[in-house]
């Protein structure tokens, strides 16, 4: 029983981290649109090169975020992705920010 909750708390954790993904992708999108700059070199070049593919890109990382939710993982891997949760709530709280900021 303490296995099934814990592989049901690493999908949960990596299904918002796939939705999170997903709102950075199209806030990205969104800033980038006004002439914001993507801070990630792999991806600025992506998208200066085609943003569909940019979005495609990202939409991938997404669904492979959330299939990894259904992958058994190790503690320290579980541990990892709560780190990133972490981290992508604050970047997602950043491009609101940012958001509220340019539309003033």
């Amino acid at each position: 029983m303490e296995r099934l909750v814990r592989i049901q708390r690493h999908l949960w954790v990596c299904l918002c981290l796939g939705l999170l993904n997903a709102a950075d992708a199209l806030f990205t999108h969104q800033l980038l649109q006004k002439g914001g700059r993507e801070l990630n070199p792999l991806m600025r070049g992506i998208y200066e090169y085609d943003p569909v593919i940019f979005l495609l890109v990202k939409f991938f990382f997404t669904y492979l975020i959330i299939a990894v939710g259904f992958v058994p993982l190790k503690k320290r891997v579980q541990v990892l992705l709560n780190i990133a949760l972490l981290i992508y709530s604050v970047v997602i709280i950043w491009h609101i920010t940012i958001n509220v900021l340019l539309v003033r």
